[in-house]
């Protein structure tokens, strides 16, 4: 079940650590007004000035709002954080806004020209707009979750040291194989992503401008060919072979710079090139694949995270997927499922059902020998009940309220549910409107009560 990874963090005793990864949660929602359309207001002037607040800030466009947590120790932290700066974004909409809680978006104009790019720098701005001329308005509207996640330096330093003995020459390389190995098992079976979690089965009026259209409801159309990105797909053999596939695509055209390649899951380096990875190692990686859940304010629940937390320790301890010469054909062979059980009927089982089995039999023999807690066999279990249950997965859930073609009413009833919750906090959060580029620290010490402080990462430049 362990390969030497795994037998290393075995052995040193740094289970927990190693499965509780430094973690970075960003939100996207759109300002949509009570009749359901995108909102025209301002950013809103109680979080202050949209180009220094780095926590909560315009995406794509004005109205894409984006949450961006601290990156914390723990992904319990990370959460928190969500919970106050979402709390935070809902009192300072102005009083006809609500928060639109899915991925998919509201109606649309007809003219896609009259939706505004977000008000960002110069230089920002002027890429998306070139972006929109490549691309089409509409292939920026989705939303979703993301989560950077990072291993932790004490993981990753006992693991080297070990691996030295075994006289492996590069760092770099090492931290980047530590990556790679749980990229390519998330690539693998993002599939089983988007079947548990996969609620965007609809698209509203005029997000559609021709007859390619899905004609029935999907799981998501946001993790199909019709979300977000381009065609060009990520090659995550390797860490190399990652940089050399995205600098093909901007030699060929195919890309405009790096931050256009939008696949579902990017190796990260703070601050610089992922080229740089290469002589320093990754920072950390991003995962793109998650729709907004409607059933919870801040679009993802804490059930879900763990569940991913839970994948990426797995494939951390256990041995590669295949051989690196079948990698590749491994990945893109993951990456076709992923795209049949996207566009699945979402109230039938996928037809990859034996092979989500056998990886929660491995999940929960896995489970078993490091000795999760009970709070991670109720995930285990919640994950089975939807494998068995089609109707108890998110994008089943969410077709039950679909009317006339819409779900519009639903998401105005949720949206205006989470805004009056959000309104009965006697004491919300205002100190963006006169410091929008507050350091983390005070930011901490203004939004928790000393005792509920999350533990800030400090031990490297993830960001």
């Amino acid at each position: 079940m362990f390969d030497e990874i795994g037998k290393t963090i075995f052995e040193n005793e740094i289970v927990a650590t190693a499965s509780d990864f430094n973690m970075g949660i960003e939100v996207e929602m759109h300002r949509v007004d009570t009749t359901g359309h995108l909102s025209n207001r301002p950013y809103p002037k109680a979080v202050g000035n949209q180009r220094k607040n780095k926590y909560i800030k315009n995406d794509f466009l004005q109205m894409q709002t984006e949450i961006i947590t601290p990156t914390t120790a723990h992904s319990s932290d990370a959460m928190n954080y969500l919970m106050q700066l979402n709390d935070t974004l809902r009192n300072a909409l102005a009083p006809d806004e609500i928060l639109w809680p899915l991925s998919m978006p509201p109606v649309l104009p007809k003219d896609k020209h009259e939706i505004a790019i977000s008000d960002v720098d110069p230089d920002k701005k002027a890429y998306y707009e070139q972006w929109a001329k490549i691309h089409g308005m509409t292939s920026g509207i989705p939303t979703g979750v993301h989560l950077n996640i990072s291993i932790n330096d004490q993981v990753i330093d006992t693991l080297w040291h070990a691996a030295q003995q075994h006289a492996h020459p590069d760092k770099a390389a090492y931290i980047n194989h530590l990556y790679e190995k749980i990229v390519q098992g998330i690539v693998s079976y993002e599939w089983l992503i988007t079947y548990l979690f996969g609620n965007s089965p609809i698209a509203e009026k005029n997000f559609f401008d021709d007859d390619t259209a899905p004609t029935s409801s999907v799981r998501s159309i946001r993790e199909s060919h019709f979300g977000l990105g381009n065609n060009l797909k990520g090659d995550y053999s390797s860490v190399a072979n990652y940089i050399d596939k995205i600098e093909a695509g901007i030699d060929s055209g195919e890309l405009l710079n790096e931050a256009e390649f939008h696949g579902s899951v990017r190796f990260k380096k703070s601050d610089a090139s992922i080229k740089e990875a290469l002589n320093s190692g990754v920072d950390y990686i991003e995962l793109r694949m998650l729709d907004l859940d409607p059933g919870t304010a801040v679009g993802v629940r804490t059930s879900t995270i763990r569940f991913i937390r839970m994948m990426m320790t797995y494939f951390l301890f256990a041995p590669a997927l295949t051989s690196p010469d079948k990698m590749q054909a491994k990945l893109a062979q993951g990456m076709a499922m992923n795209e049949t059980v996207a566009l699945e009927n979402p109230k039938e089982k996928t037809i990859y059902q034996r092979e989500g089995q056998e990886l929660m039999d491995q999940l929960q023999d896995f489970g078993a020998t490091i000795h999760w807690g009970p709070e991670y066999q109720e995930v285990l279990d919640l994950m089975q009940d939807r494998l068995d249950n089609v109707n108890l997965t998110p994008g089943a859930i969410l077709c039950d309220n679909i009317k006339n073609h819409s779900l519009t009413l639903y998401a105005l009833q949720m949206g205006a549910r989470y805004q009056r919750r959000a309104h009965k906090n006697p004491t919300p959060f205002t100190g963006f409107e006169k410091q929008p580029d507050m350091p983390e620290n005070e930011l901490r010490h203004k939004l928790f009560d000393k005792s509920e402080e999350p533990q800030i990462k400090t031990d490297s430049k993830q960001k």
